[in-house]
């Protein structure tokens, strides 16, 4: 039986879709036209944004010709060697650094704070100008980041404990126990939720409709498919548990673990594309942001 979404379309085809991009349609030279109007830093940050951008970038040469004029009045500049390559790789890091520091340096920085909750709050996703905070307590409230006001609030069906949540513009979706949750924003307030047990202990979730993946204790992460009510896949990601996790638009789940290690795993394949140690051995990854 095939399910399709409220706009008609299978879910596969609707994670197509959500795949394309704005500037695709401008031709290599324009893109690169763009690109040489930026310095040094806001082009480091565009090679970050997609494949297609960095391999742009590449194959343009741009950040090695930004970076060779800033050095042309050094006594030791080199030519593009491999040894220059590694001293691009330095000064970006080092001007990464320094912009990091200059932004906090300048002027003072606002601080808001509000009761939202009766007991501490453990967690919050911001996106889309909301808010949503939780765990803490048997309820998540969804706040206006303009005024800080609370828009709405959902409440846990049992006692079961909220473990991690997130939502988009038409829902919210929980880690409640060993079930996904999902409450409607829009509409008819109801809830349904995956039959209990389906996973081993989760650690942390995210959304991207129409999946959830849940990082698990047992080192791997599932796939909840929104539609079927299923678990769809399951990726090895670790050998020890998933404490925290990404998912990015080209289908990529980034995962950090209690052992230190960092591994990128292809949605579309169920293959890992590569696995990243800690220089501190024992450190666990607690967080992660693509």
């Amino acid at each position: 039986m095939e399910v399709f979404t409220s706009c008609g379309q299978l879910p596969s085809q609707k994670r197509r879709a959500r795949n394309s991009n704005t500037v695709s349609p401008l031709s290599y030279d324009i893109i690169c036209v763009v690109f040489s109007f930026l310095d040094l830093l806001d082009l480091v940050r565009c090679s970050g944004v997609c494949k297609s951008w960095n391999k742009i970038i590449s194959k343009s040469k741009l950040l090695q010709t930004l970076y060779c004029k800033q050095q042309q009045n050094s006594p030791s500049v080199l030519d593009m060697s491999t040894s220059s390559e590694r001293l691009l790789k330095i000064h970006l890091q080092r001007l990464a650094m320094d912009s990091h520091r200059f932004s906090l340096q300048e002027g003072p920085i606002d601080v808001f704070q509000w009761k939202g909750h009766s007991v501490g709050v453990d967690q919050c996703r911001m996106k889309m100008g909301l808010i949503l905070t939780g765990v803490g307590d048997k309820v998540m409230r969804l706040w206006s980041a303009e005024n800080y006001k609370c828009l709405d609030e959902y409440s846990l069906p049992d006692s079961a404990p909220l473990v991690d949540f997130d939502f988009d513009e038409s829902k919210v979706v929980g880690l409640v126990g060993t079930r996904i949750c999902i409450w409607r924003r829009i509409g008819r307030r109801d809830i349904f939720s995956s039959r209990k047990g389906l996973f081993t202990k989760g650690l942390c979730m995210r959304y991207v409709d129409p999946e959830a993946v849940v990082g698990c204790e047992d080192g791997t992460a599932r796939l909840f498919d929104m539609y079927s009510r299923k678990c769809s896949q399951i990726i090895r990601m670790h050998a020890g548990p998933v404490t925290c996790l990404v998912v990015s638009e080209d289908q990529l789940i980034v995962s950090g673990s209690s052992l230190g290690s960092v591994t990128l795993s292809d949605l579309s394949s169920d293959q890992q594309v590569v696995a990243l140690k800690s220089t501190n051995s024992g450190g666990c990854i607690i967080s992660l942001l693509l």
